[in-house]
């Protein structure tokens, strides 16, 4: 059995695909979860590094200084444990970094959203006592 923490839980999301993001901060809110949106890799980095309690962080993004590996390279870096979910095309790992990031690809529902993103923070909790 594994604990879940309630909603909302506290998520940072990124794209830069401006109806992508609506509908994914759009679907999040609408489910409860507190959500940061950042419109470029640079801010997805700070509010990713800066929030306390942060449970997520949803990631499709060329924009900005930051790729999508750049800025989860240094949010591994800093926040090892932080669950990631990168949303588009499947991208190279060529150095495993991407091993524990799992990909939604489009199209999705929102279902297919929310049950994703609480399948990984379900898990970044682990089981009660863990």
């Amino acid at each position: 059995m594994t604990f879940e923490p309630p909603p909302p839980w506290r998520i940072v999301v990124t794209d830069d695909d401006p109806d992508l993001m609506a509908f994914l901060v759009g679907t999040l809110r609408s489910a409860g979860h507190c959500i940061f949106a950042a419109y470029d890799g640079d801010a997805a980095s700070e509010l990713a590094l800066l929030i306390p309690d942060l449970d997520l962080l949803v990631t499709n993004t060329r924009w900005g200084i930051r790729s999508n590996r750049e800025l989860i390279r240094l949010v591994r870096s800093r926040r090892p444990g932080l669950p990631i979910l990168h949303i588009g095309d499947p991208m190279p790992n060529p150095e495993g970094l991407l091993d524990d990031v799992p990909t939604l690809q489009e199209p999705f529902t929102a279902d297919q959203l929310l049950e994703t993103v609480r399948e990984l923070v379900t898990h970044q909790w682990g089981p009660r006592g863990a």
